[in-house]
């Protein structure tokens, strides 16, 4: 009997396709459904998104992170549907919106809206007109305000959501159709802007100056490294040592003036709203210092409201961590399918499994003292008790014990400090693998008692 689809790809994320298969049947058949053309991503990753919901309604307020990333993909025979990006490279954008916890612990919930996209690219020496990018059907910022509809539409009045976007989403027009609509959102700013505050007109940029210092804390920066990134995304954000940073923080209402251009001439004059500002001091030499801008409609009247803005705009690394877990832990980009139909379909099937891989290492880190039936099911404990890595579990183990055998299944040793979600992800495989021949083993036993 041949497993499901989705199970073959649970079971073996990161495996190629055929060698994840168990035969030349089963591997004719996950062609045949990443063929199909009455297959969508939509409804394969509607029954993951649904369940999103439920437990974003449960929570009740909770963020959600938005954020665009490339799918890149190594070959020189150009895939159908993709965009040529270079010598050797061919790829299409991903616009996702994640659900997190807005408690503070950061709990992945799932996601809420998934979009493709493939780029127009334009030969080298060409540029657009202003206007002309503004009214393009296909401008990015137009992802954005179409992920939040999105959310909009799926979550209703059930949860109170916080939008929460990096300096791709800073645009007059989207900040004018989400306080038409009412959203919460939290934006780090990327432009100078015009603006009034108390003190009359001027420039965004010049508002820490007369503004007091609110509060101030210390924060953990993590390194960048060069390693293969474009030289691009280098140069934008350059790597760095990991350090302990002191940032000041300061706030206030403000009014943000439209942009003078005609093609904004149908949008609100104005838009009020609140700014955050952070700022890193005694930065180390040779290092650039930690600036934000964060444009918001939360009040920002006390430390403790700026400094909970702070920690919800932090909270977007999580999106991150779910496209490295996609990218890596799923070996997406490793993916020899022919075509950007097939590629869609494979996506929808591995990224509800990117986003077990990373509520895996969440709960390690943030639940420990959890019990592991919550997570784990029975038969599950008992083959990790059974196994060399689970023998001194104990029959109703803590999910941080659990979980510890499970990643020394994937190969991580705990002198390594708390393990990763690839390395968890791995020891997941196995125990499934294990489980699914526990099973097998005591349905013969069975067979042979009848």
């Amino acid at each position: 009997e041949h497993l499901p689809v989705e199970a073959v790809l649970e079971q073996h994320p990161d495996t190629p396709l055929p060698e994840a298969c168990a035969d030349d049947a089963e591997v004719e058949a996950l062609y045949r459904f990443l063929r199909n053309r009455r297959v969508s991503l939509d409804a394969l990753i509607e029954p993951h998104v649904a369940a999103s919901h439920r437990r974003c309604a449960a929570v009740g307020e909770m963020l959600v992170i938005h954020d665009t990333t490339d799918m890149v993909f190594a070959g020189q025979t150009a895939r159908a549907g993709l965009a040529t990006l270079g010598k050797g490279r061919h790829g299409f954008w991903v616009h996702a919106a994640l659900a997190v916890s807005a408690d503070g612990l950061r709990a992945p919930l799932g996601l809420l809206s998934l979009v493709p996209f493939v780029r127009k690219m334009q030969a080298p020496g060409t540029h657009k007109d202003e206007r002309a990018r503004f009214e393009d059907p296909e401008k990015e910022s137009r992802h954005w305000r179409d992920g939040i509809a999105a959310v909009r539409t799926r979550v209703g009045d059930s949860t109170r959501a916080i939008h929460v976007m990096d300096r791709g989403a800073d645009s007059y027009e989207l900040f004018a159709a989400l306080i038409t609509h009412g959203d919460r959102f939290v934006v780090r700013l990327n432009h100078d802007r015009r603006v009034v505050t108390h003190t009359g007109p001027g420039a965004l940029q010049e508002v820490p100056s007369q503004t007091s210092v609110l509060c101030e804390r210390d924060v953990i920066v993590a390194p960048r490294h060069a390693g293969n990134r474009p030289q691009q995304a280098r140069k934008k954000h350059p790597p760095r040592e990991g350090r302990v940073a002191t940032l000041q923080f300061a706030a206030c209402r403000l009014t943000v003036q439209r942009p003078q251009r005609p093609q904004y001439a149908h949008l609100p004059d104005t838009l009020d709203v609140h700014v955050v500002y952070a700022w890193e001091v005694a930065v180390p030499p040779g290092e650039e210092p930690v600036e934000w801008r964060l444009i918001t409609t939360e009040p920002v009247d006390t430390a403790d409201q700026v400094l909970r803005i702070v920690d919800w705009y932090r909270a977007r690394w999580v999106i991150e961590e779910f496209f490295k877990a996609l990218k890596t832990g799923c070996a997406y980009e490793t993916r020899q399918l022919e075509s950007l139909q097939t590629l869609l379909i494979a996506l929808a099937l591995l990224a509800p499994i990117a986003w077990q891989l990373l509520l895996l290492r969440h709960l390690a880190r943030a639940a420990p003292d959890a019990t592991a039936a919550g997570v784990l099911s029975p038969r599950q404990l008992q083959v990790l008790r059974a196994s060399p890595v689970g023998k001194a579990l104990t029959r109703t183990p803590i999910l941080r014990d659990a979980l510890f055998a499970v990643a020394r299944l994937g190969g991580h040793l705990r002198q390594n400090g708390d393990p990763g979600w690839l390395v968890l992800g791995r020891g997941l495989q196995k125990l499934l693998l294990l489980e699914a021949g526990w099973a097998a083993a005591e349905a013969a036993r069975k067979c042979d008692q009848s």
